[in-house]
């Protein structure tokens, strides 16, 4: 299990990968994190077993 401090800098190099792919343009900081977020979210349900994963729109 990765600790928070893992987490908030893989966040960070994810959204840092977004920007970049998206030219480079300032004022969406905050998208980006978001995103980042959400990607990262999804790869780790993704190597979840089957029983273990959330459902869509379960909070938990």
């Amino acid at each position: 299990m990765m600790t928070l401090e893992e987490l908030e800098e893989r966040i960070r190099r994810r959204a840092h990968e977004i920007w970049e792919r998206e030219g480079r343009t300032y004022g969406n900081h905050e998208g980006h994190w978001h995103r980042a977020t959400k990607e990262i979210e999804d790869e780790e349900q993704a190597e979840l077993p089957t029983g273990n994963r959330r459902k869509a729109g379960s909070p938990h």
